[in-house]
């Protein structure tokens, strides 16, 4: 994609994990967890609007005035860029273009352990977990390294037939994995597929394991329902910023759903086995805590 190009002096530095552009005279790159400004990419606004649509374009995505907001993913040999866009009018001020940067190869817990991402008892344990076939939620804030984290942990395992439901391609596992991915409605607002429908598809195609990217609608409450009829090691992320505001997220989202308390505290405390936090402190992202969840009935 040609205007990927434009990207192409902050992508040759591997250190840059994120490229902020607040409007055209603005552009930040995350490095080490630090974000520092670099020159403009782009000369004014109007030339920033056409390179973000032109992007979305390239995708098949769609970003104009009546969808001003949008994200798409993007392979480049730089890694997947994960990028979001806010066209300038009702919604902001300036244009604006957030880009993820997630590496090409995937790291192993080998390597996490190397960087002191996690220790040897928590690696031990990730093993023990996967050996064993038990449920585990990733949770952390927004940039903890939920994604990396989960990429490294299904690596382990990447002879079985792991079926992953996603917004984006953003795991991309190697080995025996299935991808599936949602898909937006079309501009007569028909045709959307979403993670619900994808895992009620997936729960068809004799999968060892069911991975959801994201958890944070009405696929939380069908996974959960799969995982009490004999589904296991199975494994999502979750935006949570401690192991007790997981559960307590997990609960909001089932009771939005239409559960009750009392059946979302059975359907969890009898589906998720584990939770595993992660946390970016400094320039580092670490796993903090591996906690067996326990739930009161």
């Amino acid at each position: 994609m040609h205007e990927i190009e434009k990207l192409k002096p902050l992508l040759a530095d591997e250190r840059v994990t994120d490229i902020l552009i607040t409007s055209s005279s603005k552009t930040q790159v995350e490095i080490s967890g630090r974000l520092t400004e670099v020159e403009p990419l782009f000369e004014n606004e109007s030339q920033l609007r056409s390179w973000a649509q032109a992007v979305f374009s390239s995708c098949g995505g769609r970003l104009d005035l009546s969808q001003p907001l949008g994200e798409v993913s993007v392979p480049t040999d730089f890694g997947l860029l994960r990028i979001h866009a806010v066209l300038a009018g009702e919604c902001s001020l300036d244009t604006q273009v957030s880009i993820r940067r997630h590496p090409l190869r995937s790291l192993s817990l080998q390597e996490l352990l190397a960087t002191n991402s996690i220790n040897l008892n928590q690696l031990q344990l990730i093993q023990t977990i996967l050996l064993s076939k038990e449920n585990f939620v990733i949770v952390g804030g927004t940039g903890a390294g939920k994604t990396t984290l989960l990429r490294a942990i299904l690596n382990e395992v990447s002879s079985e037939r792991i079926l992953t439901l996603e917004e984006n391609f953003e795991l991309a596992l190697a080995g025996n994995a299935v991808a599936l991915k949602t898909r937006e409605s079309n501009h007569e607002r028909a045709g959307a597929i979403t993670l619900k429908t994808l895992l009620r598809n997936a729960l068809r195609m004799r999968p060892d394991r069911i991975v959801i990217g994201e958890a944070r609608g009405e696929e939380l409450l069908l996974l959960l329902q799969s995982l009490n009829t004999g589904h296991t090691g199975a494994g999502f992320s979750l935006h949570a910023n401690s192991y007790k505001d997981a559960y307590l997220r997990m609960v909001g989202i089932l009771n939005f759903a239409g559960v009750s308390n009392k059946l979302a505290k059975a359907l969890i405390a009898n589906s998720i086995h584990w939770i595993i936090e992660v946390k970016r402190e400094g320039g580092l992202r670490r796993v903090v805590a591996i906690e067996r969840l326990n739930v009161e009935l």
